[in-house]
């Protein structure tokens, strides 16, 4: 069953070529968010995860600040 990620960006816009989010899974980036919106993460087998964001810029750089690359682990039952 897929799991939905969902954030909150504020003071920025996320654009193709602008600001982006990366998604990185249990270390592997998975994909780069160009929009704000819900999404949905399919495959992940049951135990622990880690699922990262970034907040990056049009060249691929993290932006400063305290909320700008957040990491979480969740648990698939």
């Amino acid at each position: 069953k897929p799991v939905l990620l969902d954030f909150y960006i504020s003071n920025c816009e996320l654009t193709s070529d602008g600001y982006k989010v990366r998604l990185i899974i249990d270390g592997d980036i998975v994909r780069t968010l160009t929009s704000w919106q819900p999404y949905y993460i399919y495959g992940l087998t049951k135990g622990k995860h880690t699922v990262r964001l970034e907040l990056i810029d049009n060249n691929g750089k993290i932006l400063p600040g305290i909320f700008n690359d957040t990491e979480r682990t969740v648990t698939i039952d």
